[in-house]
């Protein structure tokens, strides 16, 4: 395995095991009634559908003022919006939302509870923090370019205690962009100042993770953490026109070999 003075990693399917249910019952359920606390009435169903059609309102939104063909939104906005622009509220002006204090705090924890009510589970895959402590051993930098929501990302970062074992963190919803954009990498390059020929990013999606490597001259290392066949990557990486000359590996501690 060729050794590169920067590792870059993709966060979950790749140093992470997880697994959510955005399309639980018992999700939905739990936070509508969290939103008729503050007067903000949902039945579960209708919530659900408001915040998804949100989600992709801010989307489109996004892309508009950035030109961007991949934007990643600010979740905790959606948050606000359902509380801000709840049905019963904007039908009868008579009606008042019990309106927090302070809106960031409390769409920080709104975002947390849908997270963990969300959340079935969140584990590092083996091999995670021996392999990033040795790269880094060995005068490696190893940064995460993840796309993802620093609302419950970061938390969820320092319960694992990642940050401890990483030199920065890019989270894509800080930057308005997401993977496969050229322009989330080359932030990260530019701001570390990093040479793009030693270098190299790992992550277990081949749309995102290969395909923005490629994207802008950097090597590409799938790490194949849940067993894909051969002939599924490739066949994903020829609906995606990523070119087949990247590396595939099992295990993360190979990267060490």
């Amino acid at each position: 395995m060729k050794k590169y003075k920067n590792y870059l990693f993709d966060l979950y399917g790749t140093l992470v095991d997880i697994s959510t249910d955005e399309q639980s019952k018992k999700l939905w359920k739990k936070l509508a009634k969290i939103y008729a606390c503050y007067g903000a009435e949902y039945k579960a169903k209708e919530l659900k559908k408001e915040f998804f059609r949100m989600d992709r309102e801010e989307r489109k939104l996004l892309k508009l003022e950035s030109g961007c063909d991949h934007p990643e939104i600010k979740l905790e906005k959606v948050f606000i919006r359902l509380l801000c622009e709840a049905p019963q509220i904007l039908s009868d002006r008579s009606i008042s939302i019990r309106m927090p204090e302070n809106l960031a705090v409390w769409a920080e924890l709104m975002a947390n509870t849908f997270r963990t009510i969300s959340r079935e589970y969140l584990r590092l895959f083996p091999d995670t923090l021996e392999t990033l402590d040795r790269l880094r051993e060995r005068g490696s930098k190893v940064f995460l370019l993840s796309n993802a929501q620093a609302i419950f990302t970061m938390p969820e970062i320092r319960l694992m205690r990642l940050d401890e074992h990483m030199d920065k963190l890019y989270i894509s919803s800080d930057y308005g962009v997401m993977k496969p954009d050229f322009r989330f990498i080359n932030k990260l390059v530019q701001e570390e100042g990093i040479d793009i020929s030693e270098s190299v990013m790992i992550g277990n999606e081949v749309r995102s993770d290969v395909k923005v490597a490629q994207s802008c001259g950097m090597d590409g290392i799938l790490l194949n953490n849940y067993n894909i066949s051969p002939e599924d990557i490739r066949k994903e990486a020829l609906e995606h026109g990523v070119r087949e000359d990247f590396v595939t590996i099992e295990k993360i501690s190979m990267l060490l070999d």
